[in-house]
């Protein structure tokens, strides 16, 4: 074959190879920038755990502050609180989130691997108050309707020093434990007023494949991204390749702890820490001011 005709078979496929170039930059750039633009910086909330915690510091307008506002413990149908008594100091105008965690205590044992000390010594309390032997330890929709009662009824009080528009649910419900808790939440968001949203702690596995909250239950859901435990490197890769998604329309909120490193190497490669409008933080030890910068920063850049 000549030369000749080489370069005119060069010439024809060039001219028709050149807009299929194009088309296929063009949509690289597309999806390069659909994939920049859901990486936001999202707001900062953080979480004051039961301990005295000092955020005088935060600057309200950049950071939420989401409280131990109490523990509820419920057993069959006995239901049972203790309030915060740490003392939280927050700047003016601070804008808070309290928080109740509920604490179902299974045949002598709280349900939660995150049992303390002081949730054991409330089980020795409760034997003594008819908790011993109920026909079933498993909470039942009476105390659905209690708990509903109780943390309006704290909020009421909770205002009147520190008003929110939020509250926030912290269950690591188990299975069986689910039907109490959709009345609960159903419950709630009766008794609350309109304006009050219903944030709700999600275990990774309710937003990756079992899915069981129901529409309208909650307002925002917080995924926990850490203390994951046996199952942490399958979720952590799992979300390289799945969107967390409720199932009901819930957005997603993310949550991550400051004292997690490993864990945190492993996520936030993922960016799913930058593709939520909130990233609630938790510490395990107090908070200070060089701590919050650090991994406010290693996490989102800011």
């Amino acid at each position: 074959m000549s030369g000749k005709r080489l370069r005119q078979r060069s010439i024809i496929l060039e001219w028709l190879l050149a807009p299929l170039l194009l088309v296929a930059c063009g949509l690289s750039l597309v999806v390069q920038a659909q994939r920049n633009a859901v990486l936001i910086n999202p707001h900062v909330t953080v979480w004051a755990w039961e301990r005295d915690e000092d955020l005088s510091y935060i600057d309200p307008a950049e950071i939420d502050v989401a409280y131990f506002a109490g523990n509820i413990y419920v057993r069959g149908s006995l239901v049972s609180f203790r309030p915060r008594v740490q003392r939280l100091k927050l700047p003016k105008n601070a804008k808070t989130i309290p928080v109740f965690r509920i604490e179902t205590i299974r045949g002598g044992a709280v349900s939660s691997s995150s049992a303390d000390s002081t949730a054991v010594s409330s089980i020795k309390r409760f034997s003594n108050k008819g908790f011993s032997t109920p026909e079933s330890s498993i909470p039942n929709q009476k105390a659905a309707e209690f708990v509903a009662r109780t943390i309006t009824g704290q909020l009421k009080k909770l205002q009147k020093l520190q008003p929110s528009q939020m509250v926030q649910i912290d269950f690591d419900a188990l299975e069986d434990e689910r039907p109490f808790y959709k009345t609960l939440l159903r419950n709630l968001r009766q008794e609350l007023p309109p304006a009050t949203k219903i944030s709700i702690t999600a275990l990774a596995s309710w937003l990756l494949a079992d899915r069981w909250i129901e529409p309208g239950s909650a307002d925002e859901a917080v995924a926990m991204l850490f203390s994951i435990g046996p199952g942490k490197r399958d979720v952590l890769s799992r979300l390289k390749k799945q969107t967390l998604d409720s199932g009901a329309g819930v957005p997603i909120a993310i949550g991550i702890s400051a004292n997690e490193g490993e864990t945190n190497r492993m996520l936030f490669p993922t960016e799913v820490q930058r593709k939520t409008d909130n990233l609630y933080i938790f510490s395990s030890r107090p908070w200070t001011e060089k701590r919050l910068r650090a991994i406010t920063y290693e996490a989102i850049g800011k």
